[in-house]
């Protein structure tokens, strides 16, 4: 939330500014990576330190329209990223059951998959 000194909001429900001017829609896919960010400013914020800014590269939606399917978007104008029939509706399905995963049972591992340095695993798109 801008313009509230020490309040940070993450998660799919949390709309975030981002660089370029740019705001990032609530979105699952960006709910780690904001928590990440969120995380880190708060700590920045009681260490006297500079915070950071959200920075999705590149900046990519993917929403599942039930039975109708599902789109997938790329950069800020939301351009439809083409694939084989099914691909937007796999990829959804990789988003929920493989990147949004419970969290490691290794401390060492949650300690670097909460690095906001750190970014989400990339799943191989869908082939024909």
């Amino acid at each position: 939330m801008r313009g509230v000194e020490g309040v940070y909001a993450a998660g799919d429900t949390a709309a975030a500014a981002a660089k370029g001017g740019h705001t990032v829609l609530q979105s699952c896919q960006h709910a780690t990576p904001l928590g990440k960010v969120a995380d880190h400013n708060a700590a920045a914020g009681l260490l006297g330190l500079p915070p950071v800014d959200f920075a999705p590269d590149p900046y990519r939606t993917c929403l599942d329209l039930g039975a109708a399917g599902a789109v997938s978007t790329i950069g800020w104008n939301r351009t439809l990223r083409e694939g084989p029939e099914g691909f937007a509706k796999e990829l959804k399905q990789a988003i929920n059951e493989t990147w949004i995963s419970p969290p490691a049972d290794d401390p060492q591992e949650l300690l670097r998959r909460a690095d906001h340095r750190v970014g989400q695993r990339q799943p191989v798109p869908p082939t024909a």
